[in-house]
């Protein structure tokens, strides 16, 4: 059996370990603005430098299944405070973005940009801002795609922690 020896970079993001539910809005030419509720969850084995994460969404309203990732975060292994997360979403997508975490006054923050874009030939960039504590968790993620090049929020959330 593998023990652990060496303490887990990824122990960084303990907050962010847990089942979170909330609400968001996203907008973004030349699609109808829409409004969602989403639920996020973070689990780690406590064995392996990763935490696995699960992120769906519906729409508010009718509550159809609107946007599903799923991927894992893994630490840099040679830079403190940096980190990786690859997801492979329901569209197809699948992505890597380079994230680097900072704390201000009890707040985590961790801004990922994209290196790697897969499957979806209309993405040009992407990059999201997560911004936690032990309780809340919100989140905002811009893009670039072929059609809106310029690079413009389309999604913004605020979710709770539940476990």
């Amino acid at each position: 059996m593998h023990q652990q020896t060496t303490p887990l970079k990824t122990t960084k993001l303990a907050s962010l370990l847990g089942t979170w539910r909330g609400e968001g809005k996203g907008y973004f030419p030349p699609i109808d603005d829409f409004a969602y509720a989403e639920e996020l969850i973070f689990e780690t084995n406590q064995i392996s430098d990763a935490i696995y994460y699960q992120q769906k969404t519906w729409l508010k309203g009718d509550n159809k299944p609107s946007h599903w990732e799923a991927g894992f975060i893994k630490p840099d292994p040679q830079e403190d405070n940096v980190f990786f997360i690859n997801n492979a979403q329901g569209g197809g997508r699948v992505e890597v973005l380079r994230g680097t975490l900072t704390k201000n006054n009890g707040t985590f923050q961790l801004h990922w940009l994209s290196v790697l874009l897969q499957n979806d030939p209309r993405m040009i960039s992407s990059e999201r801002l997560w911004q936690f504590t032990d309780k809340q968790l919100a989140y905002t993620m811009k893009m670039a795609t072929q059609n809106t090049p310029m690079h413009q929020q389309h999604l913004e959330a605020s979710l709770l922690k539940y476990s």
